[in-house]
């Protein structure tokens, strides 16, 4: 099978590839990139210098304060033995969960705009169909529409809490009424919920598991990495009921035998020792988002407020392009976003990150301002 690349690196490849525009470009950042605190430093020093046991469930001490967190967070009740598997990652995890439990030839209902599971899902043989959500209800899925969409093929049902890029959270009641079509259709929900800590707004964050008296066959993948700000360690959890979770560590087994000690070691200390150093980045992301959104309001582009995540999904109609062009476009200009047919949205919105300083956020409204007023008033064919 032949795979497109994950949007996201194929243009971070094209970025510096980019004419020269009139200005530098301006450095966008998503999650936070903080350098590792003390107290996770020494942790990483006591465990290189150990020999660990291999365990390809992952580390008993870190799935233990997985269970800790999820119980004291929302009262939910885990068994880390049976329920928990430690994986390189979300995207290993989701990927790895969907190999498992899907067969050639079955459909995966995805609402959309969403992560991007297209990849992931062709390769486990299946075939992705996306169902789009409501822009003009904050990008709200609809469950009509999803019942709509599925078929004697479709297996299972693959959402994204909170939404990356919409920034949407489903409520409690719109998960409720997912979980109940899943459960007429004999369905398994797969939910991507790696922006646990990015929810600024809105209903708040409901974990899906909370809903498991209404369907049991439920799948969250999560990131450690972005909720402690370490990405490049790669570190992520399942968590599934034991009749789930069995197949899917039998085949992360058989894809990566069992994740590093030394990662584990220093995720371990990340959830459990003092969270000042990251809580203090996530108090200003609100203001940040609030910055962006400001510029594109002056801007004259329209933006679904996010209630969660790190990024923006904005409507660049006004300019005229869609696509890799409306990228190229960006890029020109030195901002770099990813068009929205990359997530299975409209080709005229682009995702736009704001985690970067308050000064470049306003650089980015700026230019986006020169742009709108330029290309306004060109003629739409003469456009690119």
């Amino acid at each position: 099978m032949k795979l497109e690349r994950l949007p996201a690196l194929e243009l971070a490849d094209r970025a510096p590839t980019a004419p020269p525009s009139h200005a530098a470009a301006v450095p966008f950042r998503g999650v936070p990139a903080l350098p590792m605190p003390e107290h996770v430093v020494e942790a990483v020093r006591t465990a290189a210098a150990e020999v660990f046991p291999r365990n390809s469930r992952g580390s008993e001490a870190l799935r233990q304060a997985i269970a800790s967190h999820l119980e004291a967070a929302y009262g939910l009740a885990v068994d880390p033995g049976r329920e928990l598997l430690i994986t390189h990652g979300a995207q290993h995890g989701m990927s790895v969960a969907l190999r498992a439990l899907l067969s050639p030839g079955d459909d995966v209902v995805v609402p959309a705009p969403s992560y991007f599971f297209d990849g992931m899902i062709r390769l486990a043989g299946a075939r992705p169909v996306y169902v789009p959500s409501d822009e003009s209800r904050g990008w709200d899925h609809v469950p009509a529409a999803v019942e709509a969409a599925i078929t004697p093929a479709t297996r299972a049902l693959l959402i994204c809490n909170p939404n990356n890029p919409t920034g949407y959270v489903p409520g409690r009641e719109r998960l409720c009424q997912l979980l109940a079509i899943a459960a007429r259709h004999g369905l398994i929900v797969l939910s991507d919920e790696s922006y646990e800590r990015y929810v600024w707004d809105g209903p708040g964050y409901v974990p899906h598991m909370l809903l498991r008296d209404h369907h049991p066959d439920l799948v969250t993948v999560t990131s450690l990495s972005k909720n402690y700000a370490f990405s490049s360690w790669r570190i992520g959890y399942v968590h599934a009921p034991a009749h789930l979770l069995e197949p899917i560590h039998h085949a992360f087994e058989w894809d990566a035998i069992n994740v590093g000690d030394v990662a584990q070691a220093a995720a371990h200390a990340a959830m459990t020792g003092p969270q000042h150093w990251i809580e203090e980045e996530f108090a200003t992301m609100r203001a940040r988002r609030d910055i962006l959104r400001g510029g594109l309001e002056r801007a004259g582009l329209a933006s679904v407020r996010p209630d969660a995540g790190v990024f923006v999904f904005v409507d660049c109609t006004p300019l005229g392009f869609r696509g890799r062009r409306l990228e190229r476009l960006l890029l020109d200009h030195g901002m770099t976003a990813i068009a929205g047919d990359a997530f299975a949205g409209p080709d005229t919105h682009v995702r736009m990150v704001y985690g970067g300083s308050a000064a470049d956020l306003e650089e980015v409204g700026r230019r986006l301002g020169e742009l709108t007023r330029g290309y306004g008033e060109v003629p739409h064919e003469q456009r690119g």
